[in-house]
């Protein structure tokens, strides 16, 4: 028994600090390009690249349907390649300078060609991209180690890293492509062109120094990945599900503020006739700074309440900041920044702890199924981040289609109401459904060392087996 239990902790390695940088160096330099394109694409669609928010929609629908082949195929794929250097850092490493190339031809405007077929073929191209370069890199922190609080201090390193890139973004974008363009297409290239260097170059570092070390299952050994397991791990995977759902709510929220907030203050604010020296700068960080807070702090929150009570109350607060905003008069800019900062605060606690705890899964469908496809499983993170995209991107288009939106122009009154949900009630309802659904979640702690345990009887059984 006690050899059992000493073998099932010989994967608990404790990461060293230099290691737990170099994995959230991805993390900085991953969302100094996806916190741009979440919060400026659609806007720089309809604003600035000069198509319709209906074309915008159906833009983002397409995208999403082919995803739902495209995700769960790069997983598996994933999941069946096994290179010399290891079974995750080889892809990230070798996709990144394409990802970045395509983060610079989604923001560039054409001259010469249909601006719809290219933002389709860019556009789609980028999200190919991102589903083979993301799920490779969130995938390692499930091989680096197989303790929990490990996995949780590895990840809020990452998060609060993102959180840095996200901040340095807010910053960055609107003064970098006005001082570098000499119009705001091409300001916004140039922009996204600096960015996607110091993107490629952190997922350089961190190839260069992270470590796989957790072993396939028995099974896997024995038996090559086969196209069913895609359907069988989902089938079995319930705490999986669940998460999904949670990932849907938690970065459907964040996109969604994020993306309107800009419209919110070209619009909102000026129509309004608030007097404030907040930019467009200033107020994105006010959506990304506060969340960088809790970050550090969620391993040891987790410890005394666990993670699912980290989550769930991260969300609450972020419910709170949402339903502050509604409610504020229209004129009360502080009540807007204190309640989208509280929302930010709440997102940071909910972020951090949900990648500490997709990781746990891995065991969890491993423990199942017979297989340990943390690729496979991590592609329905990257899936729920694009839905999440495409909701945050479609209501808004959506909703100033009928109430009749035109850019660069004053809105009416129905179009500043509809802006104004976007930031605040609609992003509120959005996280209490995935409240009610995540109070089901049954992974706790106790019930992941148990399935350790397990795995790790199998895995002797299965080494004594030629023995026999």
């Amino acid at each position: 028994m006690n050899n059992l239990q000493d073998e099932s902790r010989r994967y608990y390695v404790k990461i060293g600090i230099g290691e737990k940088w170099a994995y959230g160096f991805w993390g900085f330099g991953s969302d100094l390009v996806f916190q741009t394109i979440t919060i400026y694409l659609t806007f720089f669609y309809t604003d600035i690249f000069g198509i319709t928010p209906a074309q915008v929609t159906a833009l983002f629908l397409a995208a999403r349907v082919w995803d739902a082949i495209n995700d769960p195929l790069m997983g598996a794929i994933v999941e069946k390649c096994h290179f010399k250097h290891g079974k995750y850092v080889p892809w990230f490493v070798g996709l990144c300078i394409p990802y970045g190339i395509s983060t610079v031809l989604v923001f560039t405007t054409p001259e010469s060609i249909s601006k719809v077929a290219y933002a389709w073929f860019t556009y789609i191209l980028f999200g190919m991209l991102f589903t083979g370069i993301i799920i490779p890199v969130t995938s390692l922190s499930s091989s680096m180690t197989q303790d929990p609080i490990e996995r949780a201090k590895l990840n809020s390193f990452r998060m609060f890293c993102s959180g840095v890139g996200g901040v340095a973004c807010s910053i960055l974008v609107p003064r970098l492509s006005e001082k570098l363009g000499t119009t705001p297409q091409n300001g916004y290239q140039r922009a996204m062109l600096i960015l996607s260097i110091v993107m490629v170059i952190s997922f350089l570092v961190t190839g260069k120094c992270c470590k796989e070390r957790v072993p396939e299952s028995a099974m896997d050994a024995e038996e090559p990945f086969r196209w069913r397991d895609i359907g069988t791990q989902f089938a079995k995977n319930k705490p999986l599900l669940i998460l999904f759902v949670m990932y849907l709510a938690a970065y459907t929220y964040n996109i969604l503020v994020s993306s309107v907030g800009t419209y919110f203050l070209q619009y909102n604010v000026v129509q309004y006739n608030i007097q404030t020296s907040i930019d467009m700068g200033i107020w994105n960080l006010l959506q990304t700074l506060p969340s960088i807070i809790p970050m550090l702090f969620v391993p040891a929150i987790a410890r005394r309440i666990g993670k699912k009570m980290v989550v769930i109350t991260g969300c609450i607060i972020s419910t709170i900041g949402m339903l502050l905003f509604f409610f504020m008069p229209n004129t009360a800019m502080l009540g807007f920044c204190i309640g989208k900062s509280l929302g930010s605060f709440g997102y940071g606690m909910t972020l951090a702890t949900i990648w500490s705890t997709l990781p746990d899964c891995v065991e969890y469908g491993e423990y199942a199924t017979g297989r340990r496809c943390g690729g496979l499983i991590f592609s329905l993170a990257s899936f729920s981040i694009k839905i999440s995209m495409t909701i945050a991107g479609i209501l808004p288009t959506i909703l100033f289609d009928i109430t009749g939106y035109v850019a660069n122009e004053v809105q009416n009154a129905a179009t500043l109401t509809a802006i104004k949900a976007l930031n605040s009630l609609v992003p509120a309802v959005i996280l209490i459904i995935g409240i009610l659904v995540y109070t089901r979640y049954s992974l706790t702690e106790k019930k992941f060392d148990e399935i350790v345990r397990e795995l790790t009887r199998r895995r002797l059984a299965a080494q004594e087996k030629p023995q026999a």
